[in-house]
């Protein structure tokens, strides 16, 4: 007969202290049949549940399990993702820059990619199930214009516990209302989901105050702008997924979305021209009239997966088409002038950009033994622009001549990729390459210019490798190439003619070339959980714009001109401080060198600060106290300018109600302590003209918000494991979307 003294010890994520009450001991001949009896009394458990985790080529950030995702928005719960920074003006950066996509669900939604700031405040956080941040795209991506992803992953309705739905709604101290609402249905082996939400800001919230001085090295002269403006926007977007699977081995999944937005805003100003000794040159007032503003996105995805009697073996074949058109329209009135610049009293410009893609993709992936995997596949992206621009100008005397331009432009891109992925003990190592033939073709239906093609041929190589320590520690080092291709707002060579500046785009732009090195530390414990991350990336042909002073007025185009140098660190922990209170911190510090050969400039010298930190109380009566500050700005933008830096912070208190926690109440109030109006302003150092952009628009507010989840299906919308994702294009409409960070069109 043997005693047996069990002891059992796990890794996990909790601190357990615990007064035995009666422990018996099991004496047996043998340990197959062990029973046990354990009465504890005083259990106490101390324990933040994870939110963070890391693998070879992302980090994802568990928002389901983030308590504030009841009330929450999308753009909120970004502040918190490890390598993503959002800015005073919801700007997102990812791993410290901008050159990186926006995908929902593992693909591109332009929904999403063509005005992140409108959408990601529309879309609930609780129809989130994770953020990832995909920092080592590989073979599968990396040709296709991204250092990074950002994959937004919707939950579905088995992450519900049991749920059918949910409806939100809120309201802030503006009078702007929001509101969404997600369902999923199940009939025997079809599984939809439908979600729908709207948004709108009023005029009131989107009040702007401007601020611009220019000053002219070549005389002096000092050009000044003063006004303000304000305007409406509404927001409605919508999904509609379904999956069957008709067994194991087959699914087929499907999916149509869109997104509409419209804008109207009236704005008013005075601009003055004085002479380097003050004396005044011109002046003169300008109205401005934005109306029939509106920017449609539809698109669709088909995907069908079959899996091998081989374990993990998956073949893929994916189709996806996308859509969208922009229309805009502006009205420009000049009146009580002084000696005025220009020959016209009123402009009336209107664009028209219309985009449509098909993607056809075929995927493969095979284990060919124990910690051994290869990935391979096939893909042909046919993606056709086209824009209308007019500018017509009116006057009492003179009359201008007008803008009446037409462009297209076509894009066929084949790609071929290899990757292969090894595993052994704590070595994770993955490397691949992509081959892309593209061929670009220009023509001019108005007979301005005579048509032209290109033919580029890339190879593109990554690789990373991940060592585990053990359980908590692992250190990444990771090397990627990328490219961007232009999209057609910077392509229309249409010239667009204001009183003070002219702006065109340019139709010779090629593709440029990015790369980007990184290394990694994560450990996650059960109190304190960080990630460190330095950053080095560069290119020597960057797409940027380009700018000057000719016969007395601005002109900008976009060049392949752009030499850039970055190196930054981005630092992320999260801290269970004691049982009912946690602490979290997010932020880079880095650093941009940007030269020009042939405009002979550079800028470099300033480093840039962006961090968001939160503390969490729990209180009594399940209330739940958030406080949060953030700074961002400082850096350098591009070869002439960099921006100020601002400060941000805000509180909220939230509690949940009835069975399960249904109903969630959240009020929130953002800078309660500060004047209504908060600033931004850049400064511009070099140039035809140096000088700085101040800009005020209000920042304090506070709003209600409430959620409540019904019903009780326990059914999931399946997605595939591969599908369709396109992400090369820079500037313009594209099904691939924009590039991320991009600034908003200011209201004027």
């Amino acid at each position: 007969m043997k005693k047996i003294l069990l002891s059992i010890a796990a890794i996990a994520f909790a601190v357990m202290t615990a007064t035995a009450q009666e422990v018996t001991t099991i004496e047996n001949d043998s340990i197959d049949d062990i029973e046990m009896s354990v009465q504890l009394k005083d259990l106490e458990v101390v324990t933040q549940r994870q939110l963070i985790k890391t693998e070879i080529d992302r980090v994802s950030y568990d928002v389901q399990a983030d308590a504030e995702s009841k009330t929450r928005t999308a753009m909120d719960m970004l502040r918190k993702v490890p390598l993503v920074t959002v800015d005073g003006e919801e700007n997102i950066r990812v791993k410290g820059g901008t050159s990186y996509r926006i995908y929902k669900n593992g693909h591109p939604d332009p929904s999403i990619s063509q005005n992140p700031k409108e959408v990601l405040k529309a879309i609930p956080a609780s129809m989130i199930k994770r953020i990832e941040v995909i920092t080592e795209p590989g073979a599968k991506y990396d040709a296709e214009g991204v250092t990074a992803i950002l994959n937004i992953v919707m939950k579905d309705a088995s992450g519900m516990s049991g749920a059918t739905g949910t409806v939100s709604a809120g309201i802030d101290n503006y009078g702007n209302p929001n509101a969404n609402a997600y369902v999923t249905a199940q009939h025997g082996k079809l599984v939809t989901s439908l979600n729908y939400g709207f948004m709108h800001r009023n005029r009131h919230a989107n009040k702007q105050k401007q601020d611009i001085m220019q000053v002219y090295g070549a005389t002096g002269d000092t050009l000044r702008t003063l006004g303000g403006g304000e305007g409406s926007v509404n927001v409605h977007y919508g999904n509609l997924e379904a999956s069957y699977e008709a067994d194991s081995l087959n699914l087929v999944t499907a999916s149509v979305g869109g997104f509409y937005y419209n804008y109207a805003a009236d704005g008013d100003g005075r601009t003055s021209m004085t002479a380097a000794d003050g004396t005044p040159l011109y002046n003169y007032r300008q109205n401005t009239h934005t109306s029939g503003n509106h920017y449609y996105n539809v698109n669709g995805r088909l995907d069908y997966q079959h899996r091998t009697h081989r374990k993990d073996e998956v073949i893929t074949a994916s189709y996806m088409i996308s859509s969208t058109m922009n229309k805009t329209g502006m009205d420009m009135t000049y009146s009580d002038g002084w000696n005025s610049p220009m020959p016209y009293s009123m402009t009336h410009q209107k664009g028209d950009e219309r985009f449509w893609e098909h993607t056809w993709q075929l995927d493969w992936t095979r284990p060919l033994a124990l910690g051994h995997k290869l990935e391979t596949g096939l893909k042909y992206i046919h993606r056709s622009n086209s824009s209308h621009t007019t500018m017509q100008y009116a006057g009492d005397e003179i009359d201008f001549p007008g803008v009446d331009s037409r462009f297209k432009h076509l894009t066929q891109v084949g790609a071929a990729y290899v990757s292969y992925t090894y595993n052994h003990g704590p070595w994770t190592a993955r490397g691949g390459l992509r081959y892309e033939l593209s061929r670009l073709r220009a023509s001019y239906p108005d007979g301005s210019q005579s048509s032209f093609h290109r033919t580029l041929s890339d190879w593109v190589p990554s690789a990373s490798v991940n060592y585990q320590f053990d359980f908590a520690r692992s250190l990444k080092f990771a090397f990627s190439t990328s490219i961007n291709r232009p999209g057609i707002s910077y392509l229309n060579p249409a010239v667009i003619e204001q009183p003070t500046s002219i702006h065109y785009g340019n139709d010779h732009l090629s593709s440029a070339r990015n790369y980007s090195t990184s290394l990694t530390y994560m450990q996650i414990g059960p109190r304190f959980t960080f990630n460190v991350a330095p950053t080095f990336s560069w290119s020597d042909n960057e797409i940027t714009a380009v700018r000057w002073n000719e016969d007395g007025k601005d002109v900008d185009t976009y060049r392949n001109t752009l030499t850039r140098r970055y190196v930054g660190l981005n630092a992320f922990f999260q801290w269970q401080v004691t049982g009912t209170t946690s602490m979290m911190f997010n932020g880079d510090f880095g650093h941009n060198y940007f030269h020009s050969a042939e405009l002979n400039l550079t800028n470099k010298g300033r480093w840039s600060s962006f961090f968001y930190t939160q503390i969490t109380q729990q209180l009594p009566w399940k209330l739940r106290l958030t406080g949060n500050v953030g700074k961002w700005g400082g850096a350098t933008e591009n070869l002439y300018s960099h921006n100020g830096h601002g400060w941000f912070y805000g509180f909220s208190l939230q509690r949940s109600f009835l069975k399960e926690d249904r109903l969630t109440i959240n009020l929130s109030a953002q800078k309660p302590f500060s004047p209504e109006f908060d600033s931004y302003t850049n400064f511009t150092t070099q140039g035809d003209y140096t000088g700085r952009e101040r800009y005020e628009w209000p920042m304090r507010s506070f709003s209600i918000s409430i959620s409540y989840r019904f019903g009780s299906l326990n059914a999931r919308v399946k997605k595939t494991d591969k599908t369709i994702e396109n992400n090369d294009v820079v500037g313009g409409s594209q099904a691939s979307g924009a590039q991320g960070g991009a600034q908003q069109q200011r209201t004027n």
